[in-house]
């Protein structure tokens, strides 16, 4: 055990403003070194959680393009895709185009040769 004049000088160190700083100044290091960890470590996860989400939407686009492959593959795609492409037939077919029928309303231009005052009020609207 130490005699009381070996404590006494034990605690004198220990209480000394220059070692309490000292202590205090690596306590604040460790804390600072903590913190940034800490803010390293969240901003990790949140990069890793967005990857995971990239990587989820990659893996769709991927399934979405294997069965496209798969489909341009077969005969069958191939023709359709001709087909879509390039408007082309087999022989013997006959290729039908669908035309929206615009032409059953007749657009009148105006024209201010037409007799006003012979036109009623109401035929403004036909």
């Amino acid at each position: 055990m130490f005699d009381f004049h070996q404590k006494r000088k034990l605690r004198g160190i220990i209480n000394s403003p220059y070692t309490q700083g000292t202590i205090l100044a690596v306590a604040l290091l460790i804390g600072w070194s903590a913190y940034v960890r800490y803010d390293i470590a969240m901003e990790m996860l949140a990069r890793r959680e967005l990857a995971e989400q990239q990587a989820t939407a990659l893996e769709s686009h991927k399934q979405e393009l294997e069965e496209k492959v798969e489909y341009l593959s077969s005969e069958r795609g191939i023709e359709a895709e001709m087909r879509r492409q390039f408007d082309v037939a087999l022989p013997g077919e006959q290729v039908v185009v669908i035309v929206d029928d615009d032409s059953e309303t007749e657009i009148m231009p105006l024209s201010s040769s037409t007799n006003d005052e012979d036109s009623k009020w109401y035929q403004f609207w036909r």
